[in-house]
């Protein structure tokens, strides 16, 4: 077994965050550096992995306790967690003993074609499919139906298990999903009363697994566009673009931090599995039950036909799509991410920053302006190994769960803004109006999540807000300058009647970086 003393490890040396960490929210948070020990010996994500060290990693700052809990989670992973090629050693397993237990991503689907209507689990991982399950599971667990949970399943063999000819002698017993008993958004606002901001900016950057005292990461502005990726997960329907070099992580909020994001590889799907089924009754696709749909390596997908690039444009509107006589609607927000070679601060190789895309929507004026905010990818760093974390944050499943169920369910934070400051008149339209509000709304649950900030905190917010859907603006400027003719957008400050400009006078700073 892996022994971690023996690697060479730098000891564990927590800083005055830590303890803080620690002390406010016991039992909620983890070493962040014990993750990146196990990431890449599992196909687990990051939040299930998390768990299991909060389980048997509990005390931080007890090397003994840590090195032995460390020992469990490894051999829970080797023992339980399966691999891609062991399906039919598992399948024998399961068939030879009176019961067999894994840990892995179960998915349930109704199969109506059958009499009455049955359950079928697929576990993903171990690559096995039609296992009966029982329906008081799937009442107890929905989310089985939306996706999968990643769960401790026991199963066992029952060869009377038949429909017509055909023999389907695998079953579901027990099903004891990944995930925290409990989450308190009073709990987690009385926590974060303790920490300052900056300090808190840190807690959620670590959460993330990275560095806040890196160099490259060590300044506000960056700490902000790490964040901004997280607001799909806290903000209904917030549609996110960003373009920036390989290996910065832009697609780690969908695949490791929750399971309420989802990522689709090449930015592939179809029309049926991502909006509505074709079946009858017709069943809701991934925007009805994911908060976050990622389109990695976006450029290289296609959107051909007018039909479905409009019911992209539909649905990112007004949150809903029609198919014939049937209405879906949905949460989900689209993050589009791409891999662009060039720094746009120092040599421009498109006319534009959409041109990157497919070019059935590179140029489509109306598909752009949908977006709440362009995020510059360029401006975060290459990540190094330097720049991951050996400090503590919170445990992955504990903050998706939270941001799922409590901070996601906030509607009164997006004008807030408004207290101090207004958008001059004639200059904001109303889908700048909205999708400003939506990247501070987002930004405020996450860094003051009870909505309470100063006048220079909300300022900050507000202007980080403007810029990023002023980068969208100035795209759709150079495309159509007679159509989007603003290249700043402004504000007055209600106290001092001071009129404040956001422009972008260089690629990634705007006119009051300096306040940041």
């Amino acid at each position: 077994m892996k022994d971690v003393r023996a690697q060479g490890k730098v000891k564990f040396e927590p800083d005055y965050l830590d303890r803080k960490l620690f002390e406010a929210f016991p039992g909620l948070v983890i070493r962040k550096d014990l993750t990146q020990d196990i990431r890449g010996t599992s196909k687990a994500p990051s939040y299930v992995i998390e768990f299991m060290l909060g389980k048997y990693c509990a005390n931080l700052f007890d090397e003994e306790e840590v090195h032995e809990g460390l020992r469990f989670v490894h051999e829970e992973i080797a023992k339980y967690i399966p691999r891609g090629d062991e399906t039919e050693v598992i399948k024998s397993a399961i068939r030879e003993k009176p019961s067999h237990k894994l840990i892995d991503m179960v998915k349930v689907e109704l199969d109506e074609k059958l009499k009455e209507g049955v359950y079928w689990a697929r576990l993903s991982t171990a690559n096995i499919q039609n296992i009966h399950i029982s329906t008081d599971i799937v009442k107890a667990h929905e989310r089985l139906l939306l996706g999968g949970v990643w769960s401790r399943v026991t199963l066992h063999y029952d060869n009377e298990k038949r429909y017509g000819k055909k023999t389907y002698p695998f079953v579901i017993s027990r099903l004891d999903p990944i995930q925290v008993s409990h989450v308190s958004i009073e709990e987690y606002r009385r926590g974060r009363e303790q920490f300052t901001r900056d300090e808190w900016i840190d807690v959620l950057v670590r959460t993330m697994g990275y560095e806040t005292t890196h160099p490259r990461i060590n300044n506000l502005r960056t700490k902000l566009l790490y964040l901004v990726r997280m607001i799909p997960l806290v903000e209904s329907n917030y549609h996110l673009i960003e373009l920036g070099p390989r290996q910065t992580g832009k697609s780690f909020c969908f695949t490791e931090f929750s399971p309420y994001g989802t990522v689709l590889a090449g930015g592939t799907i179809t029309v049926p599995k991502l909006f509505v089924s074709n079946t009858n009754p017709p069943q809701p696709g991934l925007i009805a039950n994911r908060d976050v749909i990622g389109f990695d390596e976006i450029a290289g997908s296609s959107f051909n036909a007018d039909d479905d690039k409009n019911l992209y444009k539909t649905y990112m509107e007004s949150g809903q799509i029609n198919r014939g006589t049937i209405t879906v609607a949905g949460d989900a927000g689209f993050v589009f991410n791409g891999n662009i070679e060039f720094n746009p601060r120092e040599n421009m190789l498109q006319d534009h920053l959409f041109k990157p895309l497919p070019s059935s929507i590179s140029d489509d004026l109306a598909f752009h302006d949908r977006w709440s905010a362009y995020l510059p990818g360029w401006e975060l760093p290459k990540l190094i190994p330097e720049m991951f974390t050996k400090h503590v944050g919170f445990i992955l499943d504990y903050t998706s769960e939270l941001f799922h169920d409590e901070l996601r369910r906030i509607t009164s934070y997006a004008t807030l803004w408004e207290r101090w400051f207004e958008a001059s008149p004639d200059e904001w339209s109303a889908r700048d109006m909205r999708s400003i509000n939506h990247t501070f709304s987002g930004l405020t649950k996450l860094i003051f999540p009870s909505g309470i900030m100063e006048k220079e905190d909300a300022r900050i917010l507000l202007e980080m807000a403007m810029e990023l859907r002023l980068r969208v603006l100035l795209q759709l400027h150079t495309m159509s300058s007679q159509e989007f003719p603003h290249t700043h957008l402004s504000y007055r400050d209600k106290e001092t009647n001071e009129r404040w400009v956001v422009q972008i006078l260089g690629e990634g700073k705007s006119a009051n970086a300096e306040l940041w």
